[in-house]
């Protein structure tokens, strides 16, 4: 992640939109990071990739699904309309 002080962000506070657009970027102080700055956009996705994650019923059927597919056990597309009757 990149890095720059608090300094040369309230110098670049104007431009921060551009800045953080594609990448979060860490604001230190006294080189150490003390905050993080990112695009509204990476922030909504950020927060509901977390709130998809806090389901644990979701997060264990996700799990096995993805095993299911690693160990080869998916269906067609056929398969699925066949038996939901489409």
């Amino acid at each position: 992640m990149r890095q720059m002080t608090i300094t040369e962000a309230r110098l670049k506070l104007l431009s921060f939109p551009e800045v953080v657009a594609d990448e979060p970027m860490a604001i230190a102080k006294r080189g150490r990071p003390v905050m993080v700055a990112m695009g509204y956009d990476q922030y909504e996705s950020l927060v509901e990739t977390l709130d998809i994650l806090s389901d644990q019923a979701f997060s264990q059927r996700l799990a096995k699904s993805i095993q299911q597919a690693k160990a080869g056990q998916t269906k067609t597309s056929a398969d699925v309309r066949k038996r939901l009757g489409l």
